[in-house]
């Protein structure tokens, strides 16, 4: 694993998922960063992770969020927590979005 003390969106890896939406990774030894870049009026699918824990931070746009069959609409500043097997799932408007997701430990399909 190639350790950096400081990184920007240019040294990491970026990958284009579901056709149009852009994601930003950097994986540490205990937890990893993704930078994603979501186009207006996308909708993810529930889903949930067995062994990690996921945080997020809405940088701009506003999004949908549900977790666990609580519904929420994050605006800029705002802040989600999807503990260890919570059902989740998410959702843009009529803006495209930047969200910053936070997980520990990194999951393995993520790292570059």
């Amino acid at each position: 694993m190639d350790i950096k003390l400081f990184f920007n969106k240019e040294t990491m890896f970026k990958e284009v998922v579901e056709g149009d939406v852009t994601r930003y990774i950097y994986t540490g030894e205990n937890i990893q960063v993704v930078e994603y870049h979501f186009p207006r009026n996308k909708t993810f699918p529930p889903h949930s992770h067995d062994s990690h824990e996921q945080m997020g931070y809405l940088v701009s746009g506003k999004m949908g969020f549900l977790i666990d069959g609580k519904e929420s609409i994050l605006n800029v500043g705002d802040w989600y927590h999807a503990p260890i097997g919570a059902v989740h799932n998410a959702w843009t408007f009529d803006e495209p979005s930047v969200l910053l997701d936070v997980f520990s430990p990194p999951r393995e399909e993520l790292m570059h």
